[in-house]
């Protein structure tokens, strides 16, 4: 050591080397026990890691030591989120459900003393430059915008929604879609309902492929035959749902109920039933998914599956909290239950119906 070192200079340096080196790759060994190993005074060895961890190479966590940055935990922060929905997503965030989870995820932000920045449209060429300005990143995901999730994800933490990432390293916070529409259709059943209708959502992710499969599962458990008659392929809008209504009508032998993907396609489906001189839920007893607001202002007051919005935002921002802090998850992944709310859109299956 050269003497006009500082000897806590030299100790930052043979840290850094030793990071370099791979030699310390999690945690920092004690700073009493650095110092004995260093032979110099406790006071310089926390120094030393001082400058370190504000220059963002170590940080510490109370209580369990100090640890290695990678390059997402020594970037300086911005104290601003980022909330990435695919661009190609029907209406945005001007859609009934995302604009839930905009206002939920912003009011979360606030709440932990960040600020939250929309992106819709980050391409592998201008990913860095977008990242550059947030900390973090909450992604509603889907396969096809998977890669560029990835790409997010080297640079600052990402915790996914919505989807689950096929990388399972990646966190997530999803809605266990497939007990909802069994909890859906066992209800149904239980007030007399055996000829029920599904409305899909697209099936291009898990979200839509598990409500169908609860759907299919819920036939199983009922004794109820599937066929393919009684499921329209919708794609979570309103006019689809006018369409799938039409549809249904058309049969020889219309459903008594119909389950929606979601509240869009169901009050769809309310208008189109009501048009034709029918009665909702006399005639035919239908159920949504997601409980947008307007779901609880139609007449009647839609019966549908109250997706957990609140909870998300929450989960969410507490495990990409722990993330920007270099911490990690013990649990990387949470399906959190969605409530079946019972509204006026849904009645006891008469004897002898218009559409039986």
């Amino acid at each position: 050591m050269g003497k006009s070192v500082p000897k806590y200079v030299y100790v930052e340096d043979k840290i850094k080397q030793a990071i370099k080196k791979g030699e310390i790759v999690n945690k920092l060994p004690g700073e009493r026990l650095l110092a004995k190993e260093f032979g110099f005074s406790y006071m310089t060895i926390r120094k030393a890691v001082d400058n370190l961890v504000a220059a963002g190479i170590l940080y510490r966590i109370p209580m369990k030591g100090t640890f290695v940055a990678d390059k997402k935990t020594s970037r300086k922060k911005t104290l601003n989120i980022g909330y990435f929905l695919d661009s190609t997503i029907k209406d945005g965030l001007t859609s009934p459900y995302y604009s839930l989870i905009f206002n939920a995820l912003e009011k979360e932000a606030a709440n932990n003393g960040y600020s939250l920045i929309y992106f819709s449209d980050i391409n592998k060429a201008n990913v860095k430059v977008k990242v550059r300005q947030i900390d973090g990143v909450i992604a509603s995901c889907f396969p096809r915008i998977e890669h560029i999730i990835k790409q997010i994800n080297k640079i600052v933490p990402v915790v996914v929604i919505d989807n689950s990432h096929s990388d399972k390293t990646i966190p997530s916070v999803i809605i266990d879609n497939f007990n909802a529409v069994v909890d859906s259709m066992d209800y149904l059943y239980s007030i007399g309902h055996n000829r029920i209708g599904f409305m899909t959502g697209l099936e291009d992710s898990d979200v839509g492929k598990n409500r169908y499969m609860g759907y299919k599962s819920a036939l199983n458990n009922h004794g109820l035959d599937e066929s393919e008659d009684l499921v329209f392929k919708g794609n979570y809008s309103f006019k689809s749902g006018i369409e799938g209504a039409n549809y249904f009508l058309s049969l020889d032998k219309p459903p008594t109920a119909i389950m929606c993907a979601n509240d869009s396609m169901a009050i769809g489906v309310m208008k189109k039933i009501s048009e034709t001189g029918l009665n909702v839920p006399d005639d035919i007893s239908v159920i949504g998914f997601d409980d947008i607001n307007m779901a609880a202002q139609i007449i009647p007051p839609l019966t549908t599956v109250s997706a957990p919005i609140k909870m998300i935002a929450k989960q969410s921002f507490i495990m990409l909290n722990s993330l920007i802090r270099g911490e990690k998850l013990d649990n990387r992944h949470v399906a959190l239950p969605a409530q079946l709310v019972i509204r006026r859109s849904c009645a006891q299956r008469k004897k002898t119906t218009t559409a039986a």
